[in-house]
């Protein structure tokens, strides 16, 4: 008994390690998919209400969004080369995956929480914009108020420092 508790909290620590893991790669658009509420893959926001009762669910959920990026580099976190799928929910304010052909970076961290941003070489270096890409890990990306793009790399090594605690949403 005391060692499939032992075992058990092993694999809870070692699955709050893995979702807590952000993943950071660069790549190119290749499918962006809108799904609305109700859809196959977009499940409605509110159960079904059970038969004879008064049901009311309000949401702001507008439906469901896929991108897959064609991964080039990852940068941070772990994936496999080839196609990498991100999907989140589509809140009151609309979709938010983009239909480009730049290269993008890709900010993923956690499961629901994906921010990109068209990518930007200057001198071998590659930039981004801070006001599409605020957090990576627990580190903003850049000062509030600043204005301009920020280096990846330096992103990068201000979240290996992690000088900020991301606020708790």
């Amino acid at each position: 008994m005391h060692l499939a508790r032992i075992v058990a909290a092993a694999l809870c620590g070692a699955c709050a390690l893995a979702s807590a893991q952000e993943l950071v790669l660069t790549g190119h658009v290749k499918r962006v998919v809108l799904q609305p509420r109700g859809a196959e893959d977009c499940p409605e926001p509110c159960p079904p209400p059970a038969p004879g009762s008064r049901h009311v669910c309000v949401s702001n959920a507008g439906g469901c969004q896929t991108m897959d990026v064609e991964v080039d580099h990852v940068h941070r976190g772990a994936a496999v080369g080839g196609i990498r799928r991100f999907r989140t929910e589509i809140g009151e304010w609309g979709p938010t995956f983009g239909v480009t052909t730049a290269r993008i970076v890709v900010v993923q961290n956690d499961v629901e929480n994906v921010s990109w941003s068209p990518v930007t070489e200057r001198d071998g270096k590659l930039f981004f914009d801070p006001k599409r890409i605020r957090w990576i890990g627990n580190s903003r990306t850049a000062p509030p108020d600043s204005e301009g793009l920020v280096a990846l790399d330096d992103a990068l090594a201000h979240a290996d420092a992690d000088v900020e605690p991301r606020p708790a949403r």
